[in-house]
């Protein structure tokens, strides 16, 4: 029975991320919900989207991703010095002096939530789905490395022939065709944690499609989640295997969208953390609960390469060139993050001889210059032999994302006459949808690092991967990708060349516009202890996680 909520909230995949920091005075005027008792310690979360799936192999969302950790488990898992760690796996595994072989043994303690144990199997049969053509997994590219895993993906192969065995129920090798110098992070990572494969079977197209239809191994259950519903709870796990070290019992979760709202909630005590933006940031700077936290997640715009104006690339630098990124995280974001001249983050990842930071190193491009824009408008415009263009912008409906989507439409429309800019916010869920199906013409994106290395970002671009939506093809870049995955992937200085010279070439080529590096401002309850933040992968971690009283 689904149960009926206070205007309660909390957390949400940003809040969360907050709570790592220091300790802040609590705010006088506010007495926060958090609740540790008779009736057991009960946090009140507030995420900014819903959830689009549960189904690992389906997964394609932060938010999503954030979720689905708390209630499953893989081999390892990330600490909070932002290291893998053995999570289902019993011990660190082995790695043969090649780099080619990973041996893993499986706790004997690990069980679902319908009392069945974790197997190695269970691994495999995940690992099979997400490589599987006929799953259509976005993440399947992450795989790439295991031993026929491409031909797999390509339908040369059977997923059956993956190089991953069930040596035993509690022990697993994995065969990888070349080093993989991140592949731990990589199973540490929602794509690649396990599935029953009985439940999933039974389940069919339902599986991960509500509380229902999701079984889980980790520290929580997810419960009261109807699949497309504004809230869910997490619940406390009592089979995981260190339920003991769990102190929440439930986490009640609500998707709020506006600021003011959740704002005005924080600051009543119904809820126990916010995110701000905008003009409430500058408000509230002085207040002891805020907390700024900086992500490894890039914001920027995405062209569809498959219309045919925006294969112009004057025409895209043109519209690059309008948005004053400074003024864009300054007055209208205001929450603590940072404008980008590149694709990736800074602080991310750092040039293995000199240790240079990738993003110092690549520079800044599509810097803000009215008079070079008009002057290539001009330019494409009698190229294109058109004088008037309408686009489209899709973006998330959240209240963030629409201020961004307004300040982007009268940039462009206000500066490059003759274009109009037509804007469709939708809900996250519809909006990664709309990207699939190739519905846009700009496209209001983000990515969030999933493992440290600068490979996460570049594959993105390349002219196969699913989450190239707007059909970017550069056989040149490809070509860099691809000596950076063979030839040169023992060769670090090499390696980092080839990433350099491609990130060079997409920005130069004025493939994607890069807006901001992402920071939250948040409100948070200074009784709520022991959160983990992960800047890079899942971004926060609530298994440990507690309330003061």
């Amino acid at each position: 029975m689904r149960r009926l909520k206070s205007s309660f909230i909390l957390a949400t995949t940003a809040v969360i991320l907050a709570a790592c920091g220091g300790d802040g005075a609590t705010d006088d005027s506010a007495t926060n919900t958090a609740s540790s008792g008779a009736g057991g310690q009960v946090l009140h979360y507030t995420a900014p989207t819903e959830l689009a799936t549960l189904d690992t192999t389906l997964m394609t969302d932060i938010n999503s991703s954030n979720y689905i950790s708390h209630t499953i488990e893989g081999l390892l898992k990330i600490n909070e010095d932002g290291k893998p760690v053995p999570a289902i796996a019993a011990e660190a595994g082995t790695v043969s002096e090649d780099g080619l072989m990973y041996t893993y043994k499986l706790r004997e303690d690990a069980v679902w939530s319908n009392g069945e144990p974790v197997t190695a199997n269970d691994f495999v049969f995940a690992w099979r789905r997400l490589v599987d053509p006929e799953a259509g997994a976005s993440y399947a590219y992450l795989a790439e490395t295991i031993k026929n895993a491409n031909e797999i993906m390509a339908g040369e192969m059977e997923p059956e022939e993956l190089g991953v065995t069930a040596v035993s129920d509690n022990e697993i090798t994995i065969e990888l065709t070349q080093p993989t110098p991140y592949f731990e992070s990589l199973l540490a990572f929602s794509a690649f944690f396990p599935q029953n494969e009985a439940f999933v079977t039974e389940k069919g197209d339902k599986y991960g499609t509500s509380s229902e239809n999701i079984l889980a191994n980790g520290p929580f259950t997810i419960e009261n989640w109807d699949g497309t519903g504004l809230t869910w709870d997490l619940v406390k796990n009592e089979d995981y295997y260190a339920a003991e070290e769990v102190q929440l019992d439930e986490v009640d979760v609500q998707v709020i969208k506006e600021t003011s709202t959740v704002v005005n909630l924080f600051q009543q005590g119904s809820v126990d953390n916010a995110q701000v933006t905008g003009e409430l940031v500058k408000q509230l700077a002085s207040d002891p609960n805020v907390v700024v936290q900086k992500k490894a997640r890039t914001a920027y715009i995405e062209f569809n390469h498959d219309n045919v104006y925006l294969q112009n690339a004057k025409l895209r630098k043109a519209i690059g060139l309008v948005i004053n990124r400074d003024e864009l995280v300054d007055s209208v974001i205001g929450d603590g993050s940072t404008a980008i001249g590149g694709f990736l983050p800074a602080d991310f990842v750092s040039n293995p001889t000199t240790g240079e930071d990738f993003a110092a190193e690549a520079g800044s491009y599509l810097d803000y210059d009215l008079e070079q824009a008009k002057t290539l408008w001009a330019e494409a415009k009698a190229e294109l032999g058109v004088d008037k263009i309408t686009f489209s912008l899709v973006g998330d409906d959240d209240e963030k994302n629409k201020k961004i989507s307004q300040y982007i439409q009268g940039q462009i429309q206000n500066n490059l006459e003759g274009i109009t800019v037509e804007l469709r916010n939708v809900p996250k869920k519809n909006r990664l949808e709309l990207a699939n199906q190739d519905e846009f013409d700009l496209l209001q994106t983000g990515w969030g690092a999933d493992f440290a290395d600068a490979i996460n970002y570049m594959d993105l671009l390349y002219s196969t991967s699913a989450y190239n939506e707007g059909q970017y093809a550069n056989a040149a870049f490809d070509a860099l990708i691809d000596l950076s995955k063979t030839t040169d992937a023992n060769n670090p200085e090499a390696r980092w060349a080839d990433l350099m010279a491609a990130h060079k070439l997409i920005m130069e080529d004025a493939a994607i516009i890069p807006l901001y590096q992402e920071a939250e401002t948040q409100l948070r309850n200074p009784k709520v202890k022991g959160i983990i933040f992960n800047s890079v992968g899942n971004e926060f971690d609530l298994s440990r996680a507690y309330i003061e009283e």
